[in-house]
């Protein structure tokens, strides 16, 4: 019986793997590619390169502004992350606390814009209204809207694991609200904190759409849309799209690898509680 588990889980590791290398071949051809002279790259084949040209990276950033891209893209993304964070943390924990009618359908109203698609339209209106188009700005409060109802989820159902006597506790000890929320119960989201953190600065590193609308100005544009110019200009210098497409994928790569303890505790206790 023992000797039969043990094949099932090699068995079981071995389809994890194979799935695993799935997912990660088109990422490493990509990587290759970027490496690769024009004509080798255009294949898109799984090999090493025969010529290792490095000074493609060079070529791309004296083409375009990539720095100003990234630090666009940078500002955008970490920007979201803390006003999604900190907004959606505060009225999660008022909404976890008190159970009135009220908040019940506070919350659900939140929980409304999981399924509800974002109207570009009135979407630009808005910010046209506020003077925050093809401002950086609006589209931080807009990512950040965008993100909110998925963050208050998250953290609703951890903040109902919580117990309560932390609360009473602390606020016979002298605590005020935003003292007992900070310094007592956010120290003990940081499971959940993460995964927030990781999804939204993925969220808003990776749309192209939104961008695409609402930014004008080229030196204002993040990532995204700049590789959507790029590959208009080199559609044939694959070599060179993959160059952009890498410089894309690190920094999600890098923020997953530090967060990715953390998301698979802090999604199952927002999916399952509340």
């Amino acid at each position: 019986m023992i000797k039969r588990k043990k094949i099932l889980t090699v068995i079981k590791a071995v389809i994890l793997w194979a799935l695993s290398i799935l997912i990660f071949v088109p990422i490493i051809i990509v990587v290759l590619n970027s490496f690769k002279t024009q004509g080798e790259a255009v294949s898109m084949r799984f090999t090493l390169p025969t010529e290792w040209v490095f000074s493609n990276y060079t070529h791309v950033m004296d083409q375009v502004d990539v720095l100003g891209a990234f630090k666009n893209s940078a500002i955008i993304a970490v920007s979201t992350v803390i006003i999604a964070t900190v907004g959606g943390s505060l009225c999660s924990f008022v909404l976890s606390r008190r159970r009135s009618k009220l908040h019940k359908f506070m919350y659900i109203f939140f929980l409304v814009g999981l399924v509800a698609p974002l109207n570009m339209v009135p979407a630009v209106l808005v910010l046209q209204k506020l003077g925050m188009m093809d401002q950086l700005i609006g589209l931080i409060l807009l990512y950040s809207a965008l993100v909110t109802p998925l963050t208050i989820f998250l953290y609703y159902g951890f903040i109902g694991t919580v117990p309560k006597e932390i609360d009473e506790a602390a606020i016979i000890d002298g605590c005020g609200c935003m003292t007992l929320f900070w310094k007592v119960v956010f120290p003990l989201l940081k499971p959940v904190t993460v995964t927030v953190a990781i999804l939204n600065f993925m969220n808003a590193w990776n749309d192209f759409i939104t961008p695409f609308y609402v930014m004008n100005t080229s030196s204002k544009m993040p990532m995204t849309t700049m590789v959507y110019s790029f590959f208009g200009q080199y559609q044939r210098s694959w070599n060179y799209v993959c160059v952009i497409m890498v410089m894309i994928i690190v920094p999600i790569a890098v923020v997953y690898a530090f967060g990715q303890k953390y998301i698979i505790a802090g999604m199952t206790a927002g999916a399952v509680k509340g």
